[in-house]
């Protein structure tokens, strides 16, 4: 699991997230911000952009949600596991 500086606990699994929370509970907090992929200032903490589509490799086994790296997620899963 990737440790970030800026962390707080997350209400919905008890785990370490990032300064805008997992997909599954983000923080509004820190809003918004720019996309690392398309470069674009978004306000949704949930943003997918074209560019991101490729790059989903985990789902989350709680609340379905799709993620680029599995710290984004409360317990992520490879998307390509049985």
């Amino acid at each position: 699991m990737v440790q970030y500086v800026k962390t707080y606990s997350c209400p919905t699994c008890s785990g370490l997230a990032s300064g805008r929370g997992h997909l599954c509970h983000p923080r509004t907090e820190g809003l918004p911000f720019v996309c690392e992929f398309c470069g674009k200032e978004v306000s949704d903490p949930r943003h997918v952009c074209p560019k991101m589509v490729d790059e989903i490799e985990y789902v989350c086994k709680k609340c379905g949600r799709l993620a680029i790296y599995d710290s984004l997620l409360c317990e992520p899963q490879p998307i390509d596991a049985d």
